[in-house]
């Protein structure tokens, strides 16, 4: 999981009974890189031991999530829920779309 967060993520996780779905956990205040930089899904990328292109990095944000993942090597999933309008962003778009995170399942 890599998130933009305040130091209690691990905390949040663990009161949600989600802590175990996780490898790691790359929280932008621990590791003090923050999103929309590439380097903090580098080091999400690390500690899965695989290599960029092995990784698929799933996020909401086209800016903060898709573009940066993208060039850090890894593999993007735009999740555009239903809030989300049609974002134009110079340099691409993500490599799929869902709109429903059942679709990751298929």
């Amino acid at each position: 999981l890599v998130s933009n967060f305040y130091g209690n993520l691990q905390t949040v996780l663990h009161e949600f009974r989600l802590d175990g779905l996780f490898v790691d956990v790359i929280e932008s205040a621990v590791v003090g890189i923050r999103k929309p930089d590439p380097q903090i899904f580098s080091l999400g990328v690390k500690a899965l031991g695989l290599l960029p292109h092995e990784v698929a990095v799933v996020g909401d944000s086209i800016s903060k999530d898709i573009l940066p993942a993208s060039k850090a090597g890894c593999q993007t999933i735009w999740y555009r829920g239903e809030q989300w309008t049609e974002e134009e962003v110079p340099g691409g778009r993500a490599g799929t779309t869902i709109a429903d995170l059942d679709e990751l399942n298929k």
